[in-house]
């Protein structure tokens, strides 16, 4: 008791002062995110790098270890475990912890900071999208293609920096590489990882061939080529992600709707207010700003917010109800927990509420209750329905390929990277790569490569956790029941138990393919 005692008040002390500090760090990132601004991609730098010294005394380290030979309550066993990967990534010099929070936050300002440029005029992220939406003319959509790949000549020098330093991080802690490292530290089995992945693949290889097989013709069709000559440009955004299809006529689904009111008015039918999330949230694009969406938790107090770049399209209504699908889980958490457990155990468990609120934009019941059910948007509501269909075996297609590739980057970033990059592409998204891309650097122009590694495998799991959550609410997402099913049991525990334990405590079982294999990829859609 004694000896659990000395624990409790180290955890008291420890939490007092770094919940202080990963405030300070998390509203600098809010800042740096919304403006891009060189001061305060200094300051993030400096607050993440103070931050990251908490973790960082050996001999703290050490006693976490010895106390983990003791016998403790379940709360506070799951506490310790939580400190000690959270130091273990953290046991390397002091340069090498400053070098890297600097160069991620260089990044993160260059990529706020960059637009492309074609035809003499600058284009977001949303130009670029809405010209591989609407224009019909090849060449002009091949030169907004290649515009949205500019960033990697950009970004991958610094990229490839921060690879060298994590894995040089990673390889002093006794990994083999950085990818490795995250895995083990996210609590993730590398072999399971794999063998569900492979899984994926193989039992919706024919399910994605066959919808393939229609987005060429069609393509082909629209732009007057043989199936041979389409490339990359030929799909709705750069990365061939989305559903290509019927994406300019979804549009008109949410033409004059206000997105941010409907999704507001869409999560009270779960008895869930977001007026709060929204309050503090950044809705529109700007120069500088990070052209992405995310959530965060500036707190772990109920200081919750979304930054989004909204745009009229059913892409953004889907966007701000997963962004909003975060927040609400955050905002979910148990009060009654202590610091260290207000956060999901894994981005597995918090994608897959997102993602399950993100799908209701296409979803035709969804929509009666999200923009209302007038017959002459009838049709559109079932084209979005089947549009849903074709999204999610797209996505997997990209989730295999991001995996891929990120295993390899960090495993041998001297390679031919480029032709890593498409290598993986045609092998997974069955997409020929175009003539000319030698040498060039079309990896690094993915957000997630940089800022976000060894996160996207988190994507695929949520989806198959959506589907599998999808089977036992207790009624349609949009009722408050189901709220309350998923606040009891999805958002209330927080990480007091590992993700793979949550999720049986929601589902009943382990996580498997089942559930999303049968909703998307049965052969029969």
């Amino acid at each position: 008791m004694l000896k659990e005692n000395s624990f409790k008040k180290f955890l008291e002390e420890f939490v007092a002062k770094v919940s202080a500090k990963a405030k300070q760090v998390n509203k600098a990132t809010w800042i740096l995110e919304t403006t891009g601004s060189s001061d305060a991609a200094d300051l993030k730098a400096d607050l993440d790098i103070e931050y990251r010294m908490f973790f960082h005394d050996a001999n703290v380290y050490q006693q976490l270890l010895q106390w983990k030979d003791e016998k403790h309550d379940p709360i506070l066993s799951r506490q310790l475990n939580i400190l000690i990967r959270a130091f273990r990534q953290n046991q390397i010099s002091k340069e090498l912890l400053e070098k890297i929070a600097q160069k991620e936050a260089a990044l993160s300002s260059s990529y706020g900071n960059f637009r492309a440029h074609m035809d003499g005029r600058s284009l977001s992220e949303n130009d670029i999208r809405d010209i591989l939406k609407k224009e019909d003319h090849p060449e002009s959509r091949k030169k907004a293609w290649e515009a949205s790949k500019e960033i990697g000549e950009i970004l991958a020098p610094q990229i490839l920096e921060l690879v060298h330093l994590r894995n040089q991080a990673a390889q002093a802690l006794g990994y083999p590489d950085y990818f490795q490292m995250q895995l083990d530290l996210q609590e993730v089995n590398p072999e399971w990882l794999t063998q569900i992945l492979e899984e994926v693949a193989q039992k919706s290889d024919k399910a994605y061939g066959a919808i393939l097989q229609e987005i060429e013709r069609r393509q082909a069709e629209r732009f007057k080529v043989s199936i041979s000559e389409l490339g990359p440009w030929a799909w709705g955004e750069p990365f061939c992600q989305e559903d290509p299809l019927d994406a300019q006529g979804l549009d008109q689904l949410v033409e004059g709707i206000d997105i941010a009111l409907v999704s507001t008015q869409f999560y009270q039918k779960m008895g869930i207010n977001v007026e709060s999330i929204l309050a503090k949230s950044d809705m529109l694009e700007r120069p500088g700003k990070n052209q992405h969406a995310f959530c965060i938790n500036i707190d772990r107090a109920g200081d919750v917010r979304t930054l989004n770049n909204v745009k009229p399209s059913i892409k953004w209504l889907e966007t701000v109800l997963h962004e909003l699908g975060h927040g609400v889980y955050e905002l979910g958490l148990g009060e009654q927990l202590p610091w260290l457990l207000r956060e999901p155990p894994h981005m597995i468990t918090t994608e897959a509420m997102a993602l399950i609120a993100g799908r209701q934009a296409y979803r035709e019941d969804a929509l009666a209750h999200l923009i209302g059910s007038s017959p002459e948007k009838e049709v559109l509501r079932k084209k979005a329905n089947i549009s849903l269909i074709r999204r999610q075996l797209i996505f997997s297609r990209w989730v295999l390929v991001m995996t891929a590739f990120e295993k390899e980057l960090y495993r041998n970033p001297k390679q031919d990277l480029n032709g890593l990059w498409w290598h993986c592409v045609e092998k997974y998204q069955k997409i020929q790569s175009p003539k000319g891309r030698e040498g060039k650097f079309d990896w690094a122009a993915k957000y997630h490569i940089g800022l976000a590694p060894v996160y996207y495998f988190s994507y695929l799991l949520g989806e198959m956790f959506a589907s599998a959550i999808q089977e036992v609410l207790p009624g349609p997402l949009y009722s408050c029941d189901s709220g309350k099913f998923l606040q009891e049991k999805l958002f209330r525990p927080g990480n007091s138990l590992a993700w793979d334990e949550l999720i049986k405590n929601v589902i009943g079982k382990v996580l498997d393919s089942e559930a999303w294999i049968k909703e998307f990829a049965n052969n029969e859609h």
